[in-house]
Order: structure tokens, then sequence, then C-alpha cells
């Protein structure tokens, strides 16, 4: 089998205990091969059936390999025997002329790049603490585009190659893929095991908007918007509470009439489908989502948003939420009201419900007040 990237990375320590650059080498292994990359990654099994067959397995991923990441949470593990034997291979390759090009490159947390050996110390390092958006666009740019990109060319000549799916649409399965994204926008800090967003989904399934390639099937982009209770919401507002720390008796489900708080909590796209319709279409869908609720007399009385990332920032400003404050994680908290609103209008759907939450407001201006 030929693969496009070898992921090194020391399974082991000394007494025989997983490393933590397995755990960040499977990380990295999920959001490439998520991607659709084909992606070398040593199993325990690989590593069990002994040093004749694991170097023959090495061997053949080496010769295909374009891309090498070398994973250190520590600088001597740097030459330790199968790790140093696999970059050194592949570099050793390039000068001899075997390879045209030494795309080889490290991604550490917690070590000094000159402490590793001179090779290593040389070639592009990425710090993991940063995230993993930054590699992935560096193997974007190493690597033949992905059938995904392509895909995207079509889309631009006129073919709609995703689906928005929303409420009871989304599967588990849905969640699940789209809890992978989250390493490619967010820090650790940031990131939620699939298996809590369950139990969010369940309290309420119109928590989330996502966008589907119909071709693969795979999940690209989703949204988490949530209304919460007025006590979690102001716990955010107050800058100390992270959401991830959100449980299910925090969560209110669409069942009552009623004027709702909302937690914009996070949107994340693929790489791969950034600067493109998706989000607009995402977008809509979720103001789609508040007119529809409007129906049954459910409304989004004001909006909070624990912004992250630049994009997160930038999406706040666009939309005219007002910055409350400076959170203590590093993040900037935004605000909006929505009824009566005070949101900028970016689209004729969102002109409709402006208008829409206009109207009811100067109809029952009671319903909203605090």
């Amino acid at each position: 089998m030929s693969y496009q990237i070898f992921i090194s990375y020391k399974h082991t320590d000394e007494y025989g205990r997983i490393t933590d650059d397995y755990a960040i080498a499977k990380k990295l292994y999920n959001v490439l091969t998520e991607a659709g990359y084909s992606v070398f990654f040593s199993s325990d099994t690989l590593i069990q059936l002994g040093s004749s067959r694991y170097k023959a397995d090495i061997d053949s991923a080496l010769d295909t390999a374009k891309v090498m990441i070398v994973v250190l949470t520590s600088a001597e593990y740097a030459t330790s025997q199968w790790v140093q034997y696999e970059w050194d291979s592949f570099y050793n390759d390039y000068l001899s002329g075997a390879r045209e090009e030494a795309n080889l490159f490290t991604l550490t947390s917690g070590v000094n790049i000159h402490s590793l050996p001179r090779t290593l110390r040389n070639v592009q390092n990425f710090d993991y603490s940063e995230g993993l958006a930054k590699v992935c666009e560096y193997i974007k740019n190493a690597l033949p585009p992905l059938k995904s990109e392509v895909a995207h060319k079509e889309e631009k000549e006129g073919f709609r190659q995703f689906e928005v799916i929303t409420g009871r649409q989304v599967t588990v399965e849905d969640i699940r893929q789209a809890v992978t994204l989250d390493a490619l926008v967010y820090e650790d800090i940031y990131h939620v095991d699939s298996t809590v967003c369950e139990e969010w989904f369940k309290v309420n399934p119109d928590i989330y908007v996502m966008a589907r390639d119909v071709s693969t099937g795979r999940i690209i982009a989703y949204v988490n918007i949530s209304p919460v209770t007025e006590e979690c919401y102001d716990r955010i507002k107050a800058g100390a509470f992270i959401d991830t720390n959100i449980t299910p008796d925090m969560l209110l489900s669409y069942d009552m009439p009623f004027p709702y708080s909302l937690y914009f909590s996070s949107i994340v796209i693929h790489p791969d489908y950034q600067n493109s319709e998706v989000f607009m279409v995402m977008f809509n869908a979720i103001i789609d989502k508040f007119i529809t609720l409007g129906a049954h007399e459910v409304y989004i009385k004001r909006m909070l948003a624990d912004a992250v990332t630049k994009n997160g920032e930038k999406f706040c400003r666009l939309f005219g939420m007002k910055k409350v404050k400076g959170s203590d994680h590093n993040s900037t908290l935004y605000e909006i009201k929505m009824i009566p609103p005070e949101f900028r209008i970016l689209s004729k759907k969102c002109k409709e419900l402006y208008d829409y939450y206009k109207r009811k407001y100067e109809e029952s201006p009671y319903l909203f007040e605090d």
C-alpha cells in the first residue's frame, strides 16, 4: 500500500508506558485521514509483530510517503531507535537523490528545538499548543490537491457538492465526524468529547447545523447554537466559564413558547471548504431556523459568543455583535440583542428575520422585557 504521509513518533517510554507523543500522533492521524489523506501510523499490533516485520512495513511506507511528520514531546525521543531510523532514512533519500523534495518537519510540545539533532533542528517546526491548522495547511501545499478540492472546483462551476442538515436529520455519526474538525481550528482546551456532544444533542437536536459532502458522505462544517439557562448564560458572559464544561442540565429544549437566550458555541469549516459559499449557506440555514422557530412562538431574545479564533471574532463583528470583555482563557466575548433586533443584515434571509423580529417586538414588547 502507498502512503502520502508518514507520522513518526515514539510509542512507549522506557517503562513501557504509552507516551504523550502517541496521543498527539493519533489525533493528527485522525485529522489527516478525515481530510482524505493516506497516512502511515504504526499501531500497537504492528509494533508487537517484531522488528523484522516492523522494519519491512516502515521501509515500504518510506518509499511512497511524500511528507514526514516527526512528533516529539521530548528531545531524546528523536534519537530513539525507530524514530531516528525513520526520519534519518527519509532525509537520506533526499540527499541521495531518491526523492526530489524533503518534506520533513517536526510537531513538538514542550521541546527546545535547539536540543534536537541537527537535521531536525533545521527543518520546519510547528508547536502543538497552536493547534493543527498550520500543519494541515503545510501538508496541503506540499501534496497534490485532494479529491475534495477538485470537487470544490466543480462546485464553483455550478455543482452543489454539499447539503445542509439540522435537527433530527443529524445522526450520532455526524456528530462524531463534526468533533474531529475541532482539532483543525481550536486549541486542546476547547475540544469536547463526542459523547458529551451526544448528551447535548439528546436535550435539543436543534443545536446543530451541519454541512455534508454529498460525494463522500463526510461532515465538512458544523455550527453549535445552544439555548441555555439564564444562569449558564451569565456564567459564560462573566468570562471564567469555558463552554466545554456545559452540562445537559444547562441546556434548554424548544418545547415551550418562550424568548430564549442563545449561546453561539462554535462554527468550524474544514480548510478545503473555507473561502467558499459554505459559510453563507450555513449562516442562512441558521437564520431560517430562527424564522421557523418563530412560527411556533419560540424566539431568540439575545445571543452570546465566546470568540476563541480570529475568524470567530471576525464573524461576531460582521454580524454586529458588541464586545463584552476578554475572558480568563484568552478569548473575547461578544453579545447581540436579537429582539428588538440590533444585528446587521447580511443576506435576504437575514432581512426577513430582522423584519419579523422587529414586527414581533412592536406587537408584544412585554414578552421580551427582562
